[in-house]
């Protein structure tokens, strides 16, 4: 790697943990509107006269549209300047808060969920690149826990702020509260971010990869769409031709970056990265996680509210065992795992006794079932959850060199949306289909569907387990050496 690099610190910036809170506040703003606008369905669909399919896409676009993008966010921050974009991400995603807000229409919503994800995508990248860069060897894992304890929180906590926003209904601004709340934090956000970090960029002479990134947005939304909307389409056709699309497009992606190689250009996506055993394996290991993560919170939202008759404010009181779980294991996972190799294991363990809980006080108790009865199996879930994400956070960036943060952030960040479109699609699929053709309000269906739902997870659970055992099996040399090394050939 280029000793020269100029992101090589010469001094410890003084400013980096009041630098690390304003980067984590953008985090979980993206992250909580991933989850936010769920209980609001029914208000908005009834105020913006908005049909099933605007419904679906009001709550997708977002998602869409910042997973497509997150990849190429990350390189224009390498690029352009990672400062600059979160900047400028944080700028776009604010204003298309305040557009959501006074949306007086569903296809106006729609279009400013796109706009904001867009927003997303420019900032996200940034937040785990720039923590790489200011923050010295010893103190990155403890920096990385708390973005993981912050970005899990986010998405856990999305569904409890909103259907407290909505219950309290401050101002009398109903649902567009939701979007809102973004405003003054999104401003100050911005006016913190200038003063407390310099800006950084990869080394060298940079030339932005237009035709690399129209070709991966492309492959990317033809794969994603299909699995965000497919399961509410029916699994049409179209949706395996959308497939076949994006692996033809992967596939010419492919040859693009190889060209951009041997003309001695930089491509979007460093084959070097993936030269690096633990950061593949680490990118296996965060599918298998998240797929099964993302499944659990979509059929436990309706569970919830379907088969227990919670109301949005009950059921997000019920999320709390799980955010108290996952916020007090990720604080103390990462600090843990420098002093014992087995937490990332013992998290996993943790998750999978958690789900299993579940199942046994859903056969046990069945119509008796209260939600209070779940608050132990839930602290467990979130317990679980925490122990893994952020030191597997910590574990596979440690493994990646100053040159190519910016990529592995958006790489990883890229395969999360993308696992939790998979798990809602999949384990969604699973759920819905033990409630074909009869009566949802069941509770008894409703409970043997959800413990169905839950067996899928239980199984990547194990799943996840099983490759973090290989993750940490014979860890060979200094991570960022091999990836250096690898790095010469791109």
């Amino acid at each position: 790697m280029n000793t020269a690099n100029p992101e090589t610190a010469k001094a410890i910036d003084p400013k980096r943990w009041w630098a690390l809170a304003v980067l984590l506040l953008g985090t979980f703003m993206v992250l909580l509107d991933s989850f936010i606008v769920n209980v609001a369905i029914p208000t908005i669909e009834e105020q913006l006269h908005a049909s099933t399919t605007q419904i679906q896409f009001i709550v997708a676009a977002y998602v869409l549209s910042y997973a497509v993008l997150l990849i190429t966010g990350a390189r224009l921050g390498d690029w352009l300047g990672r400062k600059k974009l979160f900047i400028v991400g944080m700028i776009i995603f604010t204003v298309a808060s305040a557009l959501c807000g006074f949306s007086t229409s569903a296809g106006f919503l729609i279009f400013s969920r796109v706009i904001q994800g867009v927003g997303a995508a420019l900032l996200i990248p940034q937040v785990l690149a720039i923590i790489q860069v200011i923050f010295p060897p010893e103190e990155k894992g403890k920096a990385i826990g708390f973005y993981g304890a912050v970005s899990g929180l986010g998405l856990i906590a999305g569904q409890m702020v909103g259907g407290a926003l909505l219950h309290f209904d401050i101002g009398g601004l109903g649902w567009s509260s939701l979007f809102f709340i973004n405003i003054p934090f999104g401003i100050l956000a911005v006016l913190l971010i200038i003063p407390l970090i310099k800006e950084t960029k990869s080394a060298g002479k940079q030339k932005i990869d237009a035709l690399g990134i129209f070709i991966l947005t492309g492959s990317l939304l033809l794969l994603i769409y299909p699995l965000v909307v497919g399961r509410e389409a029916g699994w049409p056709l179209w949706v395996f031709a959308s497939f076949a699309g994006a692996l033809v497009a992967f596939f010419l992606f492919r040859i693009h970056e190889k060209r951009m190689v041997e003309r001695g250009e930089k491509p979007l996506i460093p084959a070097a990265i993936f030269h690096e055993r633990s950061f593949t394996l680490g990118v296996l290991t965060i599918l298998a996680y998240q797929i099964g993560n993302s499944g659990f919170f979509l059929v436990v939202s309706i569970t919830l509210q379907d088969a227990l008759s919670l109301s949005a404010m009950d059921s997000a009181l019920a999320f709390t065992p799980i955010g108290l779980g996952f916020f007090i294991a990720s604080l103390l996972g990462p600090k843990w795992a420098k002093k014992n190799a087995h937490v990332l294991k013992v998290g996993a363990t943790v998750l999978i006794a958690g789900y299993a809980a579940v199942i046994a006080a859903c056969y046990a108790l069945a119509a008796e079932l209260y939600w209070q009865q779940l608050i132990l199996p839930f602290f467990l879930i979130g317990l679980g959850q925490g122990l893994v994400g952020a030191p597997l956070m910590g574990t596979i960036m440690s493994g990646v060199g100053r040159e190519y943060v910016g990529a592995a952030s958006g790489i990883l960040s890229t395969f999360m949306q993308t696992a939790n479109a998979l798990g809602v699609a999949v384990i969604g699929t699973v759920f819905f289909a033990a409630l074909s053709g009869q009566a949802a309000a069941d509770m008894h269906l409703q409970l043997n569907a959800f413990t169905l739902a839950l067996g899928c997870s239980i199984f990547l659970a194990v799943v996840t387990l099983i490759l973090i055992i290989g993750l940490q099996w014979k860890k060979s040399v200094p991570q960022q050496g091999a990836m250096a090394k690898a790095g010469k050939g791109t």
